[in-house]
């Protein structure tokens, strides 16, 4: 690869960035995560061995930060920039191998999210260089490190595939396979009186595997400007003597409308919330569930007069018991992300008799 495709592509990942920052998305909380980790990624070498080193030769593993951002532009499909350096050479616990080297790689990303796994793949353009490879001194049979007889930077290219778990709401390990073109190939020590290399030549396997831990960072985007809330159509407020709704949110925004969502029915709306936010009931009212729903998370529904219940899903931390009295705007719980959710937030629901209605026909938000 040369230096100028290396050069285009640099051009074209941040063309890649400016993409993402322009792309529009109406319906998550989560419009963008930023995430950083450390992985350890093993590298296999093919080589020839030298019957005079008398130590093992051990694998290539080295310590790899990582970078990401993540743009979501459907409901749970994003694309991503990624930049990747290695920082961890030396030997050490689970870090080392016969050769040391430098390496750096952008990718560009697309994957799939669900509420704990998420699956992803993507292409990388990299460099691999300063090369040494492990070595003795015949005196005294002390470590040393020895350069290749030519130089052996090269600039990469490859494919990337891998698969993310959510342990925590921001804390995810993840497992990655790469297949690498144009690594450093027929690489020979330097001849040397004094150093004996650990092996005569040695090939990079173009496969090569990583699993870390990262903490990622999401966030919405900014709240609508009053022009852009006057575009949205919404239905007449319906009064009611039994119940007065006021915002579950001390400040907050809507994300997401009721109605149809991606080939199924979205019963309630997303309103933008903080991370801990407090949850205000809506109405006085009596605490009829308070625990785990399927898909909800942790959640809390009220049931207040006049056949009116409402509903708060994806919290973090719930602040009532069943059968506990409300009063209007106790705060009953934290803001989240659990359950089926990419990005914290808070679903609230209206229902009344049994069925779902849009809670925008009952209160309304700036």
């Amino acid at each position: 690869m040369s230096k100028n495709c290396f050069q285009n592509f640099c051009g074209g990942f941040l063309c890649f960035l400016l993409i993402l920052s322009m792309s529009s998305n109406q319906a998550l909380a989560q419009d963008w995560r930023l995430s950083a980790g450390y992985s350890i990624k093993s590298f296999g070498l093919n080589y020839v061995p030298n019957r005079t080193f008398n130590q093992n030769v051990g694998a290539v593993s080295k310590g790899m930060v990582e970078v990401e951002l993540e743009r979501y532009l459907f409901y749970r499909f994003y694309l991503a920039g990624k930049a990747e350096m290695l920082v961890h050479n030396q030997e050490d616990f689970f870090i080392g191998g016969p050769a040391n080297f430098n390496q750096f790689n952008l990718g560009a990303v697309a994957g799939l999210q669900f509420p704990k796994i998420g699956v992803y793949g993507g292409v990388k353009l990299g460099s691999v260089w300063d090369l040494t490879v492990q070595a003795t001194d015949f005196k005294n049979g002390n470590e040393s490190w020895v350069m290749p007889e030519e130089p052996a930077g090269e600039l990469t290219a490859g494919f990337t595939a891998g698969i993310k778990y959510y342990l925590l709401n921001f804390v995810r390990i993840h497992a990655e396979i790469n297949r690498t073109y144009n690594l450093p190939q027929g690489v020979m020590p330097q001849s040397s009186f004094h150093e004996n290399p650990a092996f005569r030549s040695f090939d990079f396997n173009p496969i090569s595997f990583s699993i870390g831990v990262s903490i990622g960072l999401p966030w919405s985007r900014p709240k609508r400007s009053p022009r852009e809330n006057e575009n949205i159509s919404l239905p007449p407020l319906v009064e009611t003597a039994s119940v007065n709704f006021s915002s579950p949110l001390e400040e907050t925004f809507i994300t997401s409308q009721y109605g149809p969502r991606w080939n199924s029915v979205h019963q309630g709306i997303d309103l933008h919330a903080g991370f801990r936010d407090n949850i205000l009931a809506a109405e006085q009212g009596v605490v009829v569930k308070a625990g785990k729903g399927s898909g909800y998370g942790k959640m809390v529904r009220i049931k207040h007069g006049n056949g009116f219940e409402t509903l708060y899903a994806h919290m973090s931390k719930i602040s009532v018991k069943e059968g506990d009295r409300v009063s209007k705007g106790d705060v009953i719980g934290k803001a989240g992300n659990t359950g089926t959710s990419t990005g914290v937030h808070l679903h609230f629901e209206v229902i009344k008799d049994g069925k779902h209605v849009n809670p925008l026909s009952y209160l309304r938000f700036q």
